[in-house]
């Protein structure tokens, strides 16, 4: 179903903008450390990283085959209540609202105030700069949906142009190396060895590596971006943007760590943790190259939020359309069938996150994002078998289509499995949050009864 030319506001490259930015936010300059701490080589850090963006292609692949055969605001709350069951839909929704944009949107505003002031935790000054960053932000989508894209547009560009910088300035040092350094960069074994690729049949070790999933799988969520506004833009370029977009992503993250493990030894990246990066910088290009990374990581925390305020009022504003919430918060003329810009859900989603930035910090909101985020996608792209008719008699599905999906449900169902044994906790959480989804529901099913009596 194509979109009206009136609703065709953004196009492909907004599109892809918004994904991306949607997806590298601050896990990419943080989970590397840990990762090379805990698996001991750093060719099984790459694995891991490649592991995972080959499992968020498959989603991405899934979700566009549900893009081609459904184009409306709301992501997951639409495919799920419209075919399988109001209130998983609803579920799904809450998740998103909560879990899929109102803490991240929080996060990555304290991760941008965080590194803007160099601080290594959330102060006073970092929660007021969040707090800005995320006003701004809902100012300009509030306009429309077109000048908020175009200042995410200019936002990734100059993040991109950090990572080139970046890039040159690491070709130029690997150039320069010789022997006689004694440097010994953490990346410095032959890929076509075989001798790590025993430790893949020791299952100490990949429970080791699932735990280190976890932590990746966040720092790829958000290739889903682009099918919450599926309504408001071309239907074609819906599906097109998430799969290039996460390509272009899982490139770019396996270049970037492939940078950082070979421009620094492996003492100094897992003495850095959070701010390895940083370190990797200085040691390649000095202060300079050092304040050119600091600013790149602020903003990619810069786009997720653009990204987040952009989509997230889009599943509020639709599920106050089925009278699930509040219908002011649609933001829809009853006389114009065409979609309009949401700004009071704005407003709201805004607010919602700037009180999370006032009253936790990003640790405690990252926790178990990645295992709910996936697992909630799971459970959208799984319509496609669900409703396999409906489906089907829009478009045929092809095999690659069932191919990634099975990968992508697989996928989420090891990481759950995983979590029921080695993170119980955010497993509890994860489960937590979607019975708290169907609370709600009988909630918002009362509300929506006296809204018709």
């Amino acid at each position: 179903m194509e979109s009206t030319p009136a609703n065709r506001s953004i196009g492909l490259v907004s599109l892809v903008c918004m994904v991306i930015g949607n997806m590298i936010g601050a896990g990419v300059y943080v989970s590397t450390s840990y990762a090379l701490g805990a698996l001991g080589d750093a060719r099984l850090v790459m694995v891991a990283w490649a592991i995972g963006g080959v499992h968020a292609i498959c989603g991405a692949i899934a979700y566009a085959a549900l893009a081609k055969r459904v184009s409306l605001n709301g992501g997951e709350y639409v495919f799920l209540s419209r075919f399988v069951h109001p209130s998983v839909g609803f579920m799904a929704g809450w998740i998103s609202i909560i879990a899929g944009f109102t803490a991240p949107i929080a996060a990555a505003g304290l991760v941008f105030g965080e590194t803007i002031l160099g601080a290594p935790q959330s102060t006073v000054q970092a929660r007021v700069l969040a707090t800005l960053w995320i006003a701004i932000c809902a100012v300009f989508h509030s306009v429309n949906l077109r000048t908020g894209a175009w200042l995410n547009n200019g936002v990734v560009a100059i993040k991109f142009l950090g990572f080139t910088i970046f890039a040159f300035a690491c070709a130029m040092f690997l150039m320069r190396l010789s022997p006689a350094d004694g440097f010994t960069p953490a990346l410095n074994q032959p890929w076509i060895a075989s001798d790590y690729w025993g430790r893949f049949r020791e299952p100490e070790f990949l429970m080791v590596l699932l735990i280190q999933l976890f932590f990746i799988a966040l720092s790829y969520t958000g290739f889903n971006a682009s099918i919450y506004i599926a309504g408001e833009v071309p239907s074609r370029s819906v599906p097109r943007s998430m799969v290039l977009s996460c390509i272009l992503v899982t490139a770019t993250y396996l270049m970037l760590n492939a940078l950082f493990l070979m421009c620094d030894t492996k003492e100094s990246i897992e003495a850095g943790k959070d701010t390895f990066v940083s370190g990797v910088a200085k040691n390649v290009g000095g202060v300079g190259l050092q304040w050119v990374m600091r600013i790149t990581i602020a903003l990619s925390s810069a786009t997720s939020v653009l990204a987040m305020l952009a989509i997230g009022p889009r599943v509020i504003a639709q599920m106050s359309k089925d009278r699930l919430l509040p219908g002011f918060l649609s933001g829809q003329d009853p006389l114009d069938p065409a979609p309009s810009t949401p700004r009071l859900a704005i407003g709201l989603q805004a607010l919602a996150s700037c009180i999370i930035v006032w009253s936790a910090s990003v640790l405690q909101m990252i926790s178990y994002l990645g295992l709910t985020l996936t697992l909630c996608g799971a459970m959208a792209t799984a319509t496609l078998w669900i409703a396999y008719r409906d489906m089907h008699s829009r478009r045929a599905i092809a095999w690659w289509e069932h191919l990634a999906l099975a990968v992508y449900i697989g996928g989420a169902l090891l990481l759950i499995a995983g979590a029921w044994v080695v993170k119980r906790e955010q497993f509890y959480l994860c489960i937590g949050t979607f019975l708290s989804g169907l609370v709600v529901y009988g909630f918002a099913k009362c509300f929506q009864r006296d809204f018709k009596e």
